[in-house]
């Protein structure tokens, strides 16, 4: 691996075989072109698929991609943590492995941050290829209920798709309750520990591979989401407008 990287792009993947390589050279290229050293993290999170395997190919095809391996799935946040552990650039981006966000505007976040008095830059969903339904549905839903409880006033406060000053990542992912889905709350711990947010407008793209979690389970999320929500107005109380 390299030394002195500059920008770290953590990618938990679940039975994502069939994206991993196109993550991997889109993101790559990304750094290619903004001259920079930087690594991809992905994190195996107990996939049942061929994703060890591919991952372990592209690991030893390519000096700045590392694997990181969960014998179980332990979901998007700890998958963030253990990527964290392992990343050593200045700058950390989190993104999906399924390519609905494309890896090519990595580049637009770290111009933003790098170009701006910010902490934290997300990427907001703007225009989407996927056909309306229950999943499009619960995140509006849950777009206005984060913006409304929380003060947030954000086009898309549940992106997971995010580049952070390392630092600052490190102190969002530093919660004391216990959550299902922590990582629609990440402009929520982000506001009330007084890291500044922005967003960019990007493309949401249609899956390329896999399945989404939400559109399956959609009563499990709800339920699950109102205790994460009831969790975090106790621990992020303290916030100003």
């Amino acid at each position: 691996m390299f030394k002195n990287i500059e920008l770290s792009v953590i990618a938990p993947a679940l039975n994502e075989e069939g994206n991993l390589e196109l993550l991997a050279k889109r993101t790559l290229n990304v750094f290619n072109k903004l001259r920079v050293k930087g690594e991809l993290i992905v994190i195996n999170d107990g996939s049942t698929d061929r994703t060890p395997d591919v991952l372990n190919s592209l690991s030893k095809k390519y000096n700045n991609i590392a694997k990181i391996t969960h014998a179980k799935n332990r979901g998007i946040v700890e998958s963030w943590k253990s990527g964290l552990k392992k990343a050593r650039g200045k700058y950390v981006v989190t993104i999906d492995s399924d390519l609905q966000y494309l890896p090519e505007d990595i580049e637009f976040l770290y111009k933003k941050i790098t170009n701006s008095n910010t902490d934290v830059v997300q990427a907001a969903r703007f225009q989407s290829e996927e056909p309306y339904g229950i999943r499009q549905i619960l995140s509006l839903a849950l777009k206005a209920v984060l913006n409304t409880i929380f003060s947030l006033k954000l086009d898309d406060p549940k992106s997971g798709f995010v580049i952070y000053k390392k630092e600052a990542f490190k102190d969002i992912l530093n919660y004391r309750n216990k959550y299902h889905y922590f990582q629609h709350l990440i402009t929520v711990a982000a506001k009330a520990k007084g890291y500044k947010i922005l967003q960019i407008n990007v493309k949401f793209a249609r899956r390329h591979s896999g399945k989404s979690f939400l559109a399956n389970f959609p009563l499990k999320f709800i339920i699950n989401a109102i205790i994460d929500l009831y969790n975090a107005k106790r621990e992020f109380k303290i916030i100003k407008k």
